[in-house]
């Protein structure tokens, strides 16, 4: 009995334990941490930063590009002769050009000859026609044959003026020997006592009234004289120059035929069947195949560059021609100006670009030189050549600006980095490098276009 109330007294508490929630044989658990609750976004931190870190390295680390480089992509820097010249197109053009002009304008019936046709002087370029002229021709000689009948006239009046003239002086020359003679008379006549002193006296005052008036006459009549000559004479030339107005006028019927005026190639010959020539109006140019000459025209960048007397270079069929500036237009147009160049005195040249001894160069096909209206490229030299850095010219300017190249590494042939360079003059075979690279760098020229933005091109 009583060992059943002490286990009704244990179990009591035990059961108030139990309705209270407890008991004193529980341990107590310890807290979790705090991370193991938020520990999601732990991760995702952690993930999140990991990103950024690589794309900071990404960032940081040289985009490369893996790319197929041919070899004639690659080119060694090097210390070289640097000639710094203009590469340009020139014409080659007769060294004398005369223009032909008509003399006469009208109507183009008919073409006698073509561009490049070699003409002797007084051979026909063109035949027009202008029916105007013909009937200024017809007046004009109408005009002609009237005033001659009318100057034939006038001088066939002043011949028998002429004649009136000397035979009225003729006459008076008469009276005035025939009263000298009645005078002397008088005089005989009064020493022999026939007449008086005061008949004498008449006689002589009759005699000098008639004698003075006679000499006026004569002195007329030969003033008369001389005025009538002078007025011959005026028609005279009257009538030479209408001759020579006609002589003219028949000229202009010579002037619709265009003729060569000098031996020469024609050329520019703008005329067309039918179509309208004004009189002075140039309808083509003949060149004078005595010499050439090369004309270009350049960027108005190079106008305080060039001056007569610059060496220049021309490449026709293989062969190197010399040639030097002869003038220089200053004017610019359209951003350019023009320049002539005149080849070098010496005889044709041999195959390797040698010259002979000194002799002009005359034109034709083959070793004289380039014919008439070949575009040549020429290069026209700034200066003398000097011992400079260069790397050959690529395509690598066009997409750097010159600003930078790949440079191949010496340790790694088939990889290429980016690296600032700066480019000087330039010449239409080399760049001049200023600083970025040294003798035997090899870099790429070529296939930049395939490059993009990569820093490494690897192959």
């Amino acid at each position: 009995m009583e060992k059943d109330l002490t286990n009704q007294k244990h179990s009591a508490p035990s059961l108030q334990g139990r309705a209270g929630g407890g008991s004193a044989m529980d341990i107590p658990l310890p807290p979790k941490p705090w991370y193991v609750k938020y520990w999601k976004y732990l991760l995702g931190g952690a993930g999140l930063i990991a990103l950024v870190i690589y794309a900071a390295i990404l960032q940081l680390r040289p985009r490369t590009l893996k790319a197929d480089v041919r070899d004639d992509e690659m080119a060694v820097a090097c210390d070289s002769d640097f000639l710094e010249y203009v590469d340009v197109n020139g014409l080659v053009v007769p060294l004398t050009t005369r223009r032909v002009n008509a003399v006469e304008g009208g109507t183009v019936e008919r073409i006698c000859c073509h561009n490049g046709d070699l003409l002797r002087r007084g051979d026909t370029i063109l035949v027009l026609s202008n029916p105007k002229v013909l009937e200024e021709m017809t007046d004009e000689r109408r005009n002609y044959e009237m005033q001659q009948l009318t100057h034939r006239r006038q001088l066939v009046e002043m011949q028998q003026k002429s004649i009136t003239l000397r035979q009225q002086a003729l006459q008076a020359d008469f009276e005035l020997r025939k009263m000298q003679k009645d005078f002397e008379l008088a005089q005989e006549e009064h020493q022999m006592g026939v007449k008086s002193k005061a008949q004498l006296e008449v006689a002589r005052e009759e005699y000098e009234y008639n004698r003075r008036r006679t000499l006026l006459t004569i002195e007329g009549l030969r003033h008369d004289s001389t005025l009538n000559a002078i007025s011959r004479k005026l028609i005279e030339q009257q009538m030479s120059m209408e001759q020579q107005r006609l002589a003219q006028s028949n000229g202009r019927w010579d002037g619709l035929v265009v003729l060569a005026p000098v031996d020469g190639q024609i050329a520019n010959l703008n005329a067309i069947v039918g179509g309208q020539v004004t009189a002075g109006e140039q309808v083509g140019e003949i060149g004078v195949l005595e010499g050439y000459k090369v004309t270009a025209r350049l960027n108005e960048y190079y106008i305080d560059r060039i001056q007569s007397g610059q060496p220049a270079t021309a490449i026709h069929k293989g062969r190197r021609i010399p040639l030097q500036v002869s003038r220089v237009t200053p004017q610019v147009q359209e951003h350019s100006f023009a320049v002539e160049l005149q080849a070098l005195r010496s005889t044709p040249f041999s195959e390797d670009g040698s010259a002979g001894p000194a002799g002009a160069i005359p034109l034709g096909e083959g070793k004289e030189g380039p014919p008439i209206g070949l575009t040549l490229r020429l290069q026209i030299e700034l200066g003398r050549p000097e011992r400079r850095l260069v790397i050959p010219r690529g395509s690598f300017y066009a997409q750097t600006g010159g600003q930078w190249i790949m440079r191949i590494d010496a340790n790694n042939p088939h990889r290429a980095r980016r690296i600032p360079i700066r480019l000087g003059r330039q010449n239409a075979e080399f760049y001049e490098v200023l600083e970025g690279l040294s003798a035997g760098d090899r870099v790429l020229v070529g296939g930049y276009d395939r490059f993009g933005d990569a820093e490494v091109v690897e192959w």
